[in-house]
């Protein structure tokens, strides 16, 4: 089965582009076409999403371009065709965007009781996620922007019912897939919530992840959102590079790598020869040392006792200690070459409670 899809490059239909040509399988037997202005490809599909729509501007443009482009699309088709019309949940209120979707049901009616083909009305929901535009169609997109940008937001109490588009985009595949005719097919939402919930959720992975490079925990059983609208929230950054604070002495340089409230941290250091790092033990922390060049000993000492265990790594294997409670521990190059060692830890580090007890091997 063939499937066009208007407006390809615009939010809801570059995912659902991706999603019919990436995330279909074999078996669904759908092949997806880009359809240009021109229309040209048109018949040569079983069935068309129409998606090629101007949500902002001027009222009277909205209104007469999104006529004339559902009309257009009617008149280039031949009939013994589908065509799913994304509308919305307000396609019946009184706006420009309600008044205009009404014409356009009527006419795709007409079109499909004359030509012999079927049309059904898509409900839509609020739709977010990766590249919607600031200030057009997505509040959420707005909010990311405004935030990433220290603008000033105004965010009200109102509950919305929120789908991510790729939930929105499996929705419209299996729509597809049954090859139903009915009139009007009402997207599912994933979630209500406050337009002020979905604010601070998104204020807080400004200051977590943008201000302090702290990846949140966004993994809640049961629930994507918060992973959704986390990924939605970076796909608006424009600047991905960042640089981390290392810091050094006459030992080497350490610096941090990630850091995240779901898992901890991890952070690397190369450690000169002839110099020691850790000489330390922790009695809660899980801490995990991997060498990743060089050769090392890794030495442990359970605290009030005397034997030392010591452990010959090397960086050309992948091997690592994790370190247990009350064991004093440190490492060292184990011969006259630098050693670069990877750390992780499961807590982030609180200058107020390290968890961290000095003491040499």
């Amino acid at each position: 089965m063939k499937v066009g899809i208007t407006g390809s490059n615009g939010f809801i239909g570059y995912h659902l582009w991706v999603h019919l040509k990436y995330l279909t399988k074999p078996i669904d037997d759908l092949e997806v076409i880009r359809l240009s202005r021109d229309l040209k490809e048109v018949n040569k599909c079983d069935v068309v999403v129409h998606l090629a729509e101007k949500n902002r501007g001027d009222e009277d443009e909205i209104y007469h371009n999104n006529i004339s482009s559902a009309s257009t699309l009617a008149s280039a088709m031949n009939g013994n065709q589908r065509i799913l019309y994304a509308s919305s949940i307000h396609e019946d209120d009184d706006s420009v965007f309600g008044r205009y979707r009404k014409e356009n049901k009527k006419m795709f009616k007409s079109w499909a009781k004359s030509t012999g083909g079927s049309f059904s009305s898509l409900r839509i929901p609020n739709v977010f996620g990766p590249f919607c535009k600031p200030n057009y169609n997505s509040f959420i997109a707005t909010f990311c922007h405004k935030l990433i940008n220290d603008e000033e937001i105004q965010a009200n109490s109102n509950e919305v019912d929120l789908v991510y588009v790729q939930n929105l985009c499996r929705q419209i595949v299996e729509i597809i897939k049954e090859k139903g005719d009915e009139e009007s097919y009402t997207i599912e939402s994933d979630v209500r919530y406050s337009v002020q919930y979905v604010y601070t959720k998104l204020a807080m992975f400004k200051k977590r992840y943008v201000d302090n490079n702290i990846i949140p925990d966004v993994h809640k059983p049961y629930n994507t959102f918060e992973l959704d609208l986390f990924n939605t929230f970076r796909s608006h950054l424009t600047n991905r590079l960042v640089t981390m604070n290392s810091n050094s002495d006459d030992r080497g340089y350490l610096s941090e790598t990630i850091k995240t409230d779901a898992g901890g941290q991890s952070f690397f250091s190369t450690t000169k020869p002839g110099y020691i790092r850790g000489q330390h033990f922790h009695m809660r922390k899980l801490e995990r040392f991997c060498v990743l060049k060089g050769n090392a000993d890794i030495n442990l000492r359970k605290i009030g006792t005397d034997e030392v265990i010591t452990y010959k790594v090397s960086g050309s294997k992948t091997q690592y200690i994790d370190m247990p409670l009350f064991y004093t521990h440190n490492i060292t190059p184990s011969d006259n070459k630098e050693i670069i060692t990877l750390f992780w830890t499961n807590e982030l580090l609180d200058k107020n409670d390290t968890d961290t007890y000095w003491e040499n091997v």
